[in-house]
C-alpha cells in the first residue's frame, strides 16, 4: 500500500478525557506540567503514533474549556480526521456542540465520535447514548460519522478505536501525491528558540514538501526565511510532505518576529498578507440569523483575533476588516465567533484577499455572487481576469475562452477592443505619458505599456518627448538605451544646451540617477572616442535633437518652443533686433547667436544687420519641424 501521513485532532468538553485518550492511543502525556496540576488542558498539546502499517499519524489535542476557545480553533485548520470526544457519564454537553460547529467552520473533513468513561455507564445506558449522539451530529453537523465507544482508563476497545481512524484515513494513500505537490503552507502554531538552531516553528505542514535550504517566504512580513533545520516526530530529517507536523528551524530570524498564525510558504504558494476580506457564508450558517455590522474574532488558520463584519446587502458575502495584515488564501475555511463567548456565528470561505475602490465593488460583488459552492478547483485568477479585463497568463494552466495573450498577460476579448477605443481616444486629444494613461484609465501600468505597444506595433501612434500621441513613424522607445540616455541629457541641459566636451571626462556627465541603472559596460560605451558624437548626429537625424553651431544640440521641442515664441505676434516682413530675440527666446548672447543661425538656416528670418526680417510663420505643428 502506498504510504501516507496524516494528523488527526481530539476535540470536546474539558474534562470527557481527551488528554487520557491520546496517552492510551500513542503513549505520549501532551499536558504540561501546570496542566496536570490544574487537571485542565489550556493550549495545543501534541502526539504521533505508528498505524501499523509504516504509516506515521500526528495527533493535536485542543483544550475543551470555553475560555480556551481561541487556543482551540487554531488546531483545527489542518486536520485529516477529528475525535470529537464524549464522556459516556455527562454526554452532550454545551462545549459539545460549539466544538462541532468550528470544526465543520473549519473545513475538517471527516469526523468520528469517540464515547470515552464507557466503563461509567451500562451497556443498555452506552446504546441509548450512542445512538442520541448519532443524531445530534447529523442534526448539527449534515455529517453521519462512525461513533466508537472506548475507556481511556482501562483501555477497553482501544483497537477498536485504532482500527476505525485507520479506517476513516484509508483513502489518503490516493490523495498523497497531490498533496504534497501544491506550494508548502504551513500555519505557525508556537515558536521557540532552541540552542545551536536559535528560531524553531512548528505547525502542520498541510501541502507541498520542505527541504533543508529551501528558501522561502514568511507573511504578514512577507520577507524571505531559508530552512536550516527540520524535524518531523522528534527525527532530524532533509526533507519532509504534507501532511505532516514539523518543526522548522530558521536561518538568521529573530524569535520575537515570528509569533502563532503566521504562515510559511513559497514565492509561488499565493499568500496574501490581507487587512481586507471578502468572505462568502455558509448557507446552513444563515438560516434564521440577522446580519449586522459587528465586532467579532475570526479563527483562520492558526490565527486568532478580531474583525469588524460588514454584511454585504443581499447576498451571502460579508467584509470582514481587521486591524493588521493577516496571512490568508483564497478559497480557505474561516470560523466568525461572537466576540467574548465561544458561540460559531457564521463558517464561511475567503473569497476575495484585499480591499478594493468603492467604485469597482458592486462589480465584484456581482462575480462573487456567482462563484460555486465548491471552491477547491475553481482558479482565483478568474476573478482578476472578470474584475480588471487582464491577468497574469501565468495565473492559468489552461488558457480560458475570449482571451487574447499580449505579452505576459491575457486580456479579456471585450476589454481589450474598449481599452484600445479608449486610449486612441484620448491621445487623439491629450499626448500623455504611459503613467499618466495608467492612472486615468486604472489599468497596472505593465498593462498600459502592452497595449501602447501593440497600438505602436500597427502604427496608430508613436511615442515623442516622452509622450504618447497618434501617428506613424519613428518612436522614441525604438531608440537604444545609449541613445535613450544621451537624449535625456540633452533635455536636462534646457536652454544651456549641450556641449561635449563641456560635460566632464569623455564628453559626457552621466546623471547619478541613470548611472545607477546603466551596466558599466554602457557608461564606458558612451565614452569611447566618437561614440557620443555618432549618438548627437543620429538623434539630430532623427529629429530628436536640433544642432546648433558651436556644435551646442538642443532638444527638438524646446527648439520649437522657442522659434514659435520669437515668431508670435509678427508679420511676415517685420525686423526683430536681436535685444527683443534674447529678451523673448531668454538665451544669453553667447546662445542667441547660434540660435539666430539655425533659424535662418531653417528659413524663418533672414539677416539684414543688426536684425532678422520673418520670411515666414509656421502654419501647423509640422511647419515646426527644422530642416
Amino acid at each position: 500500500m502506498t504510504p501516507y501521513r496524516a494528523v488527526i485532532g481530539l476535540a470536546g468538553h474539558v474534562d470527557h478525557g481527551k488528554t487520557l485518550l491520546i496517552k492510551a492511543l500513542t503513549g505520549i502525556t501532551t499536558a504540561r506540567a501546570h496542566e496536570q496540576a490544574i487537571g485542565m488542558t489550556q493550549d495545543l498539546g501534541f502526539a504521533h503514533f505508528d498505524d501499523g502499517q509504516g504509516n506515521t499519524i500526528g495527533v493535536i489535542d485542543v483544550p475543551g474549556h470555553e475560555r480556551y476557545i481561541r487556543n482551540m480553533v487554531a488546531g483545527l485548520w489542518s486536520l485529516d480526521l477529528v475525535l470529537l470526544v464524549i464522556a459516556a457519564d455527562e454526554g452532550w454537553m454545551p462545549m459539545t456542540g460549539d466544538h462541532l460547529r468550528l470544526l465543520k467552520a473549519m473545513g475538517v473533513p471527516r469526523l468520528l465520535v469517540c464515547i470515552n468513561k464507557c466503563d461509567l455507564v451500562s451497556p443498555d445506558e452506552l446504546l441509548l447514548l450512542e445512538e442520541n449522539l448519532l443524531e445530534r451530529v447529523m442534526d448539527e453537523s449534515g455529517m453521519v460519522p462512525d461513533i466508537v465507544s472506548v475507556s481511556a482508563k482501562t483501555g477497553a476497545n482501544m483497537a477498536a478505536l485504532h482500527t476505525a481512524i485507520v479506517r476513516q484515513l484509508a483513502d489518503l494513500p490516493a490523495s498523497q501525491a497531490a498533496r504534497e505537490q501544491g506550494a508548502p503552507r504551513l500555519y505557525v502554531d508556537r515558536v521557540f528558540t532552541a540552542n545551536g538552531t536559535g528560531t524553531v516553528l512548528t505547525g502542520t505542514l498541510q501541502q507541498g514538501r520542505l527541504k533543508v535550504g529551501d528558501k522561502l517566504r514568511l507573511y504578514p512580513a512577507d520577507r524571505e526565511v531559508q530552512v536550516r533545520s527540520l524535524q518531523a516526530y522528534h527525527q532530524s530529517v532533509d526533507e519532509i510532505g504534507a501532511v505532516c507536523r514539523v518543526a522548522v528551524g530558521l536561518k538568521k530570524v529573530p524569535h520575537k518576529e515570528v509569533a502563532r498564525g503566521h504562515c510559511l510558504t513559497s514565492t509561488v504558494g499565493q499568500c496574501e498578507a490581507a487587512t481586507h476580506l471578502i468572505v462568502q457564508l455558509n448557507a446552513e450558517s444563515l438560516s434564521g440569523k440577522a446580519l449586522r455590522t459587528q465586532e467579532v474574532e475570526v479563527a483562520l488558520g492558526s490565527w486568532h483575533g478580531r474583525a469588524r463584519f460588514v454584511p454585504i446587502k443581499d447576498t451571502r458575502l460579508a467584509r470582514l476588516i481587521f486591524t493588521s495584515p493577516i496571512p490568508c488564501f483564497f478559497g480557505q475555511p474561516l470560523a466568525i465567533i461572537r466576540h467574548g463567548s465561544s458561540e460559531l456565528l457564521h463558517g464561511a470561505r475567503i473569497v476575495w484577499c484585499g480591499d478594493i475602490h468603492p467604485a469597482r465593488r458592486k462589480a465584484l460583488h456581482t462575480l462573487l455572487g456567482e462563484l460555486p459552492d465548491e471552491l477547491e478547483r475553481y482558479n482565483p485568477a478568474a476573478l482578476q481576469l472578470g474584475l480588471n479585463g487582464y491577468v497574469l497568463a501565468n495565473r492559468f494552466d489552461q488558457q480560458p475562452e475570449q482571451v487574447t495573450p499580449l505579452g505576459e498577460w491575457l486580456l479579456d476579448n471585450c476589454w481589450l477592443a474598449q481599452s484600445r477605443d479608449q486610449l486612441l481616444a484620448t491621445l487623439a486629444s491629450e499626448p500623455l505619458s504611459a503613467a499618466e494613461l495608467a492612472t486615468r484609465f486604472g489599468i497596472a501600468l505593465p498593462v498600459t505599456q502592452a497595449l501602447l505597444q501593440q497600438l505602436k506595433s500597427e502604427q496608430l501612434i508613436r511615442l515623442h518627448h516622452d509622450k504618447w500621441q497618434p501617428g506613424s513613424g519613428e518612436s522614441e522607445d525604438d531608440l537604444g538605451e545609449e541613445a535613450q540616455l544621451v537624449l535625456k541629457v540633452v533635455r536636462d541641459q534646457g536652454k544651456e544646451g549641450y556641449e561635449p566636451g563641456k560635460l566632464g571626462p569623455g564628453g559626457v556627465e552621466l546623471d547619478p540617477f541613470i548611472t545607477r541603472k546603466l551596466p558599466a559596460a554602457l557608461q564606458q560605451g558612451l565614452q569611447q572616442k566618437g561614440a557620443l558624437q555618432k549618438q548627437l548626429r543620429n538623434l539630430a537625424r532623427l529629429k530628436y535633437l536640433v544642432q546648433l553651431d558651436g556644435p551646442i544640440y538642443y532638444d527638438a521641442a524646446l527648439y520649437n518652443q522657442m522659434v514659435a515664441a520669437v515668431l508670435a505676434g509678427q508679420q511676415v516682413g517685420d525686423l526683430i533686433d536681436m535685444a527683443s530675440l534674447k529678451e523673448i527666446s531668454g538665451l544669453s548672447r553667447k546662445y542667441a547667436i547660434p540660435f539666430c543661425l539655425r533659424m535662418e538656416m531653417d528659413g524663418w528670418v533672414r539677416r539684414e544687420e543688426n536684425e532678422r526680417r520673418v520670411l515666414r510663420l509656421p502654419q501647423t505643428q509640422d511647419e515646426m519641424e527644422p530642416a
